[in-house]
């Protein structure tokens, strides 16, 4: 019988490809303004290469700075020094701009709300979710969802995140449970479904896009318990229990 449910966020509770879209156009657009010979669009793909690369990286590039600010200021440093610029105040309004415009849009998909209100009034729910502490829990707060949720567990505050065990292990033992009366529920087969799988939890692959599992895994090591869809779908899993 499930005691504790486990959720990851971006992907699964937010929806954040349209936020970070919208938040690099609009600092892009700012940054060429003041300085007329960077296309915009150019120096959006510039800014994710480096982007991608850090927090692929997070211990090397990004764990020692101490805010969301002095992150994204970081990652602007590095997208403007490759086009030969070197302006700390355009560097600081733009991750100004970028993160202002995140939180703006930090929006939850529609099927979240009605199932955390549910499964929070007979469930102690945790929030796992990968990044820097300081960045991931501004999210959060900024959706509205942080009450719903008896623990939350960033990443950033251990060693490693998602997929090591360390941050499940802390999560049970927050929740009182052992990992066979425990689900979680995440997007990413590779953080959220091995992680889970490999200290016994439950596992739930939130399957938005309609991927094909077996285009993804050569092997059944990341294979989910279950598949939904939608997260209207997951009293159904949980009843399977």
């Amino acid at each position: 019988m499930v005691q504790a449910v486990f959720f990851d966020f971006d992907g699964t509770l937010a929806e954040d490809e349209d936020g970070i879209r919208i938040a690099l156009s609009a600092a892009c657009r700012a940054v060429s303004e003041r300085r007329p010979e960077l296309n915009p669009g150019e120096l959006a793909i510039t800014y994710r290469q480096f982007s991608d690369v850090a927090w692929s990286n997070y211990d090397h590039y990004l764990r020692h700075l101490v805010s969301p600010e002095a992150m994204l200021a970081s990652l602007w440093h590095h997208t403007l020094a490759s086009k030969g610029i070197h302006d700390p105040r355009i560097e600081s309004d733009a991750s100004d701009i970028y993160w202002h415009h995140r939180l703006q849009h930090c929006r939850l998909y529609e099927d979240v709300i009605p199932l955390l209100q549910d499964l929070a009034a007979r469930f102690p729910l945790c929030l796992l979710t990968n990044g820097a502490p300081s960045m991931q829990r501004t999210k959060v707060a900024a959706t509205g969802i942080a009450p719903l949720f008896r623990h939350i567990f960033v990443g950033g505050d251990f060693s490693r995140g998602k997929p090591d065990a360390q941050i499940f292990h802390t999560a049970l033992a927050a929740a009182q449970c052992q990992p066979s009366e425990a689900i979680h529920i995440g997007d990413s087969l590779a953080h959220d479904i091995a992680g889970a799988r490999g200290v016994g939890i439950h596992s739930v692959w939130l399957n938005r896009k309609g991927f094909r599992l077996r285009d993804l895994i050569d092997d059944d090591t990341a294979a989910p318990n279950f598949e939904i869809s939608t997260l209207a779908d997951l009293p159904k899993c949980l009843e399977t229990i």
